[in-house]
């Protein structure tokens, strides 16, 4: 509080003339603009975090930056106002927008912030994980070794030979492995001899992916499967099913996105009490008139030089 204190002594001493004698309530007067100790304290507390509000006003320059952006913007309205740049009409509709906009706000967060304390966020986050289990599980994994005949830079008949070969081996019982790195043209088979270890379905490409989850026994094998990269021969060493996954891993999560749609829905019917309140006479109302009334009103403005 000292530091801050300190800086705005500085600011109201290097202003010189423009702070009037009544320091304790008029900060500045310039240019017929005044700024008052309380809108500068309002505006501090509309701009600044309220949770480092003593942290924040006390950093060096924050008084003189609040008090100079808050002249700043008081001045520009005076200026833009002399330009008369939109109708009397139409700035004082807009200021109504504003204040009506914000009491909008307020209202909303304080009813949705006394609402949303009532709410036992523990208790729907587990009833969320019971009507969806079937969402929180892990997904099903493979572990397959495999064999790759590269269609690049080989002549169709040398990728149909190489095929052959490996089909032969397939066919007379050779190890799987050796033939991975007899025949394989994925250079990883150089430190795997062909294991891919386990994988999900998202990671390969789709006809290598539905080949290996289609098979169901250790040792099976299939192929060739045809992906840009060439054909592959397929052999599943194991399968990891789908797995639970606890509530505990889960529940922050599930807190946080049913606050976030909890919110909105409160937010709704807060909304929604007010616009019942005018449904029948939204109801009467002759729209196809009023659409005219209004394309007129907007031709009129048009024409106005």
């Amino acid at each position: 509080m000292r530091t801050s204190r300190f800086y705005a002594l500085a600011l109201l001493v290097s202003l010189g003339p423009s702070v009037l004698a009544d320091s304790n309530n008029t900060l500045l007067n310039q240019q017929g603009v005044v700024v008052s100790f309380d809108e500068a304290y309002h505006y501090s507390l509309r701009h600044t975090n309220p949770a480092a509000y003593e942290e924040s006003m006390s950093a060096p320059f924050a008084l003189m930056r609040t008090l100079e952006n808050l002249y700043v913007l008081k001045r520009v309205e005076q200026v833009e106002s002399s330009m008369a740049l939109i109708s009397a009409e139409a700035h004082s509709f807009y200021m109504a927008d504003q204040s009506a906009r914000a009491a909008l706000r307020r209202y909303l967060n304080f009813h949705v912030e006394q609402r949303m304390s009532e709410v036992d966020w523990e208790g729907l986050a587990k009833l969320e994980y019971a009507t969806r289990l079937d969402d929180f599980q892990t997904e099903e994994e493979v572990r397959v070794e495999h064999v790759l005949i590269s269609m690049e830079d080989r002549l169709f008949d040398d990728f149909v030979n190489r095929n052959s070969l490996v089909q032969n081996a397939i066919a007379t019982g050779v190890e799987f492995h050796k033939i991975a790195t007899d025949f394989s043209d994925d250079p990883s088979v150089e430190t795997n001899n062909g294991d891919l270890g386990f994988f999900r379905r998202a990671r390969m490409q789709p006809s290598f992916a539905d080949a290996a989850f289609a098979m169901t026994e250790i040792g099976e094998i299939s192929g060739p499967v045809m992906t840009r990269f060439g054909a592959h021969y397929i052999r599943l060493i194991a399968k990891k099913p789908p797995e639970q996954i606890p509530f505990e891993r889960v529940r922050d999560a599930l807190i946080a996105e049913s606050k976030k749609t909890t919110e909105q829905k409160i937010r709704e019917e807060l909304l929604d009490e007010f616009k019942d309140e005018v449904a029948s006479d939204l109801a009467s109302i002759d729209y196809e008139v009023l659409l005219g009334r209004f394309l007129a009103a907007h031709a009129d403005d048009a024409a106005k030089p």
